[in-house]
């Protein structure tokens, strides 16, 4: 059964972050170009495609409720470990964010398109990996952005982030053609949006790659392995027994709890990059912790399909 997980839902997922590195290796490609692509065009058309398939679901804020909890709680593990290992301002604050966020988008969404791939629960599973993209992002531009800057950025500042997220927007647009008494999968432009929703998947894991090309690899900074080991670890033991207290279950508990195991955002890094703020142990804990989910995520998926 581990096998075919690894073989049927991780070597996919891994071939094409692979094949990214490599083609980062061989040739000079503008990551920040490939980015907005994703952030401005793939990601935009996977949720209006989703939500908007999607029934008028209370239950979708669930995902959202339990991605800002469990947020809070990393925080505050991430701290106590923080300061029983006499980390510095700038250390602790760039550790908080590897344990905190995690790569819901460019490795969550495909991952759990390919653990509920060819199942009628996957409109609904990749509907409740989206509110915790958005989620995740949310408090990524906020929380995240405050913990790099070291409390230096104000309220206003902030809120002028998340404005210019385009997840936001969309949001908003997939409300106002729900309400209109028109199935826009009959508008001519509807194969447009559908095309991009299916690029996602591949683009965001060749992204992921190209990224992780541009890494020098250290393995001898201890810190990263805490990191990796409350992000990998500990955080989906968390989840589950929050899952388990917020009384949640079948695809919603699975998705969430896979998606609690991922490895750390990429967008910490440039996040550490932008406020200078331990660009080099974000990076590392990026590599880290993406190589080790090899071998967690299979553990992860196994024990989903079987608890919840």
């Amino acid at each position: 059964m581990l096998l075919h997980i690894w073989l049927y839902n991780i070597a996919p997922v891994f071939f094409l972050i692979g094949l990214g590195y490599m083609l980062g290796k061989k040739f000079n490609l503008e990551i920040h170009s490939l980015s907005k692509l994703s952030v401005y065009v793939f990601i935009p058309a996977t949720m209006i495609v989703n939500l908007y398939k999607a029934p008028i679901n209370p239950d979708l804020l669930m995902p959202v409720t339990f991605t800002v909890v469990f947020v809070i709680l990393l925080s505050l593990i991430s701290s106590v470990v923080a300061r029983l290992n006499s980390y510095h301002d700038t250390r602790k604050n760039a550790f908080k964010n590897a344990v905190m966020f995690y790569n819901s988008g460019n490795l969550g969404l495909p991952l759990i398109s390919l653990a509920f791939a060819n199942t009628p629960m996957l409109q609904y599973a990749v509907s409740n990996q989206i509110m915790i993209i958005i989620s995740q992002n949310l408090l990524n531009y906020t929380l995240g952005f405050y913990n790099a800057a070291r409390g230096k950025m104000d309220f206003r500042s902030a809120v002028k982030a998340i404005l210019k997220m385009p997840i936001v927007y969309t949001i908003l647009v997939v409300l106002l053609l729900k309400f209109i008494p028109y199935d826009m999968e009959n508008f001519f432009l509807w194969p447009a949006v559908k095309y991009s929703s299916d690029a996602l998947v591949a683009v965001n894991l060749l992204i992921l790659g190209i990224q992780l090309s541009r890494v020098n690899f250290n393995f001898k900074d201890f810190d990263v392995y805490w990191a990796a080991f409350l992000r990998l670890c500990v955080a989906p033991l968390l989840a589950y027994l929050l899952i388990v207290f917020l009384r949640i279950d079948g695809v919603m508990a699975k998705t969430l709890f896979i998606s609690a195991a991922l490895p750390t955002a990429v967008n910490t890094v440039l996040i550490a990059v932008e406020f200078e703020n331990e660009h080099e142990f974000a990076v590392q804990t990026v590599v880290m912790t993406t190589l080790f989910c090899l071998f967690t995520l299979p553990l992860v998926i196994f024990f989903a399909q079987r608890a919840f």
